[in-house]
Formats: structure tokens, sequence, C-alpha cells
């Protein structure tokens, strides 16, 4: 006996598809019947999940920048002002189809199979020759500001990052305003006006950088955090992404990494001969504990690998702990610790001791339990290298007691604590005028700066220092017997740098103004 239920969900199925190629004809939008259709993850992942549902669209079909997407309702009004705004924010080019509600639920039912790409696959390229064409010749802040204002919606980030490679820029900041927003680069450790958007310009590029970034494009009211890679000319830099939500808008922070770029060396990072001697005694030790400290953007990362790589040899094993890792280097095991999954400083630091490390770097030191096992380890035949968040190298004893670190694990671990902080460096071209009144320098686009290096203060562990660590001393008495035992301090080391001619005393004090 036949099936009746089944030839009536066939014949329903054909009236179905009747009346949309009907409706097809009827509104000229072109039709196409899913049901059945073979899908790709690749095509599928073009929109994400969240908003391909909410507004009812699937993406079928994509060759090179043309994608085809299908819908049952092309008449909702919010549709095509999401197509256009995804367009932007994706740089595809989208053709709307329509087609039957059974094959809508079809294809948002193959989205359960599509599994999220690692987040690292989504690079985004911009060619050397498109600097060379749209840089060629501007030299100061100004004039690549305009360059940017006077791009095309579709090429605004590629010439924002562009722009911030072109002046080695650390940072891109993006913050919305009642009118617009505010496009800022860290340059030198320092934030630079660029340029002013418009609402529509700040509108594509935070799309773009939320798509490219695996973010949810429809959330605006949370903080979001993300990554992707942008290889610019020949360097590939991997962008760190940071959102929250502002008064006008999603404030927006970008990080921009090189992790294979060209590494400073120990000798080249301009420390004075009594520093490097202490430092070139505290790496000799087999074991012991190296402390650098000072705040974010101080250079502490930069000296560690400095350190790392002079430390470097086939015969010795070195892990580092990271978040993230700033810059590869070969022959060493570097591990990114994720603490979203559980994986951070403190677990990381107790599964690479059982990898038979000789040398171990932890990113940071925050909590006692990573503090405590990282000095456990130097006690036990393992040289340690770390940071901490901490205004100057004798402060960093009182802090360690602070968060819970037992004396006696200071006393005999400590090989030495590196302060330090970047001062911006005069412009050897223009001498720090950034030739104002003229054409603008072309080294320091106008900056009067070039370059940082750092001042630094080191400390070691004498008798007076162990005593007041039995004793848990206070700041002021761990600074008043450092500077007893001959500690030379970073403003005083800035001071020498300014008697050299290398910076200013407006740069020295401004950074050791604490």
């Amino acid at each position: 006996m036949p099936d009746i239920d089944k030839a009536l969900k066939i014949f329903s199925r054909e009236g179905e598809e009747k009346a949309t190629r009907e409706k097809s004809a009827k509104v000229g939008v072109p039709y196409v019947n899913l049901v059945g259709y073979p899908f790709t993850p690749e095509v599928l992942s073009i929109i994400p999940k969240e908003q391909a549902r909410e507004h009812g669209v699937i993406p079928f079909y994509r060759l090179n920048d043309q994608v085809k997407v299908a819908a049952s309702k092309p008449e909702d009004p919010r549709l095509v002002p999401f197509l256009r705004e995804l367009s932007v924010s994706t740089n595809y080019k989208f053709h709307l189809y329509l087609c039957s509600e059974s094959s809508l639920r079809y294809g948002l039912a193959q989205l359960e199979f599509v599994k999220e790409k690692p987040r690292t696959l989504e690079r985004h390229i911009v060619s050397d020759e498109y600097i060379k064409a749209k840089f060629g010749g501007a030299q100061d802040l100004k004039s690549i500001g305009n360059k940017i204002t006077q791009t095309e919606t579709t090429e605004i980030l590629d010439i924002v990052f562009a722009g911030a490679v072109h002046l080695d820029a650390s940072d891109i900041h993006i913050e919305p305003a009642e009118d617009g927003a505010r496009l800022r680069y860290r340059l030198d450790g320092m934030l630079q006006d660029v340029a002013k958007l418009p609402p529509e310009t700040y509108k594509a590029i935070r799309n773009r950088i939320k798509y490219l970034s695996k973010l949810k494009l429809n959330v605006t009211e949370i903080p979001q955090d993300g990554r992707f890679e942008i290889q610019i000319a020949a360097q590939n830099i991997d962008v760190r992404v940071s959102l929250i939500p502002g008064a006008w808008g999603e404030v927006i922070v970008c990080r921009l990494l090189n992790p294979s770029g060209a590494l400073i060396t120990l000798e080249k990072l301009g420390f004075r001969e009594d520093a490097m001697q202490a430092i070139e005694e505290a790496i000799s030790k087999p074991n012991g504990a190296i402390f650098n400290t000072g705040p974010t953007g101080s250079g502490k990362t930069t000296t560690l690998y400095a350190i790392l790589q002079k430390l470097n040899k086939s015969e010795v094993k070195i892990i580092t702990l990271e978040d993230p890792i700033e810059y590869r280097i070969e022959g060493i095991d570097q591990s990114q610790v994720n603490p979203s999954k559980g994986y951070d400083f403190a677990i990381g630091l107790k599964h690479a001791l059982r990898q038979d490390p000789d040398i171990i770097m932890v990113g940071e030191i925050r909590d006692k339990e990573t503090a405590e096992t990282a000095l456990q380890a130097s006690l036990t035949g393992h040289l340690v290298l770390t940071t901490l968040h901490t205004n100057s190298a004798p402060s960093s004893i009182p802090r360690l007691l602070d968060i819970g670190v037992k004396p006696f694990l200071l006393s005999g671990s400590i090989n030495l604590i590196i302060a330090q902080r970047l001062v911006r460096m005069i412009c050897k071209t223009c001498r720090g005028t950034g030739s104002q009144g003229q054409t603008p320098c072309s080294t320091c686009k106008g900056t009067g700066y070039k370059g940082r290096i750092a001042i630094i203060e080191t400390m070691k562990i004498t008798p007076k220092i162990e005593e007041l660590i039995q004793k848990k001393g206070t700041i002021v008495e761990f600074e008043q017997a450092a500077r007893a035992d001959g500690m030379v301090t970073m403003f005083q080391d800035g001071i020498e740098k300014v008697r050299l001619g290398i910076t200013t005393e407006k740069e020295v004090r401004r950074v050791t103004s604490e």
C-alpha cells in the first residue's frame, strides 16, 4: 500500500516550490531550491550563525568575492541593509536569491555541522604596492590622516592598518564620539591623533574588525576580545583586538605584534655598564629568579626576550609561558596561556616543570600560587625569568610579601630585580624639532622623537635587603636600603641619558613621575 503521508508531503513540497517560483518571477528575485544542495562549511561560515538565523538568510555559493545568498522573505526591510553592512565587513558582494521556507530551514539546519575556524587562520592581506601608492609622499601624521579620510569605505581598514605599520605604531585606537570617531596611533609609547572618522566609516571599520576577529557582530553591549592576522607587505602582523561598550559605540583597541620581527639583543638595549654587569652575573647562574618590573608598555618583555636570546644554546632547554607570544624564537618552546580555557600561568608553570627545563620564562606573576611555584623552581635548579607590575625594583619585595609569598622563599631565590621604563629618543635627523615651520621631518614624521630607549635600575639581594625581607619592611625602607647599597635609580639613569643628548628631561620626568 502506498505511503499516503509521504505522497502528501511530496505534493505539498512541489506546491510550495511552484508558489516560490511564481513569486520569484513577480518580485524579480532569482529562484533557488536548496533542499539537498551540497553546502560547504567555507561558504556557510561567511555569515555568522546567529545573524543567518536572525535575518533568515543563508549563503550557498561563492566564486572569488561574489557570494550567492538565499532568503524566503527578501521583502523583509532589515535584510538588504544587513547585507549591505555585511558586504563592507567581509569585502564580499552579495547576490540575493529567493527560496522556499522548506529550503531555508534545510539550509539553516546545515549550520549545525559548521565548526568555528581557529581565529589565527583568518588573515587579511595588504600589498606592498598598495602601501607605496597610498603613502608614497606622506611624511607626517596630518598627511597620513588626510589619506585615510579620503579613502573609500571599502578600503578603509586596509589604509588604517597600513598607516599604522608605515609609522611603526604599536597600537590603533578607534574611539567613537557623538559625531564620528577619533583615530589614534600609539607611536613610541605616546598616543597621537591621526584622523576624525565619519560615523559610517567608524561603523565599517568596527564591523570589519569584528568579522575578521570572529566576534559577534550583533553584540555591542558587552566587552569582546579577539584576534586575526594581517599581512602588510612582507610582514605578518598578529592583531589582538579589544572592544568595550562606550557612550557612543564600541571603543576599539588593536595591538599590533610582529612575531617574526627582528629581536633586539641584550647588548643593544642601551643599558649602563654596571646594569649590564649585574644582568650578566645574574643570568650566568644555573638557578635563581630574575624579576623585571614596571607598568604595561615599559619594555619588560623585550628585555626578557633579549636575555633569552643570550641564554639560547643547544645544550639547554628553555620553556616560556606567555600571554600573548609576542615574538617567535627558534630553539625555544613557547606556550601561550589561555585563562578562559583553564590554562593560566600557575597551571602552565606546573606542567612546564615536568618538561625537564633548564630555564623558564613566566610572562607575569599575578598571584601567590604562581609566585611560590616560580620561586620554588628557582630553588631547585631552574633559572626563572618573570615580570611583575610594580613602580620600582625595591617595591617588588613588599608586593610579593603582600600577595602572601613567605619571606624565606624570597631570601634565597632571587638573583636580581630589574625595573625599567621607556623614554623617547630625540630624532637624530631633526634633533627634536620635527622640522617645525618647514617640510615635516621624514624620519620622525614631525614628532621630534624617533625610537625609545630603556632607563633602568637593578637591585641585588644584599644582607641589608635580606634583613628587611625577614622583618617585612616597608617600600620606603627597601628604597633607602637599595640606594645605600649603591643602586642607581631609573631617574638618575634617565638624567645621564639627557646629559648625553639621547632624550629630554621632560621625557624622563614623564615616565618616572611616580
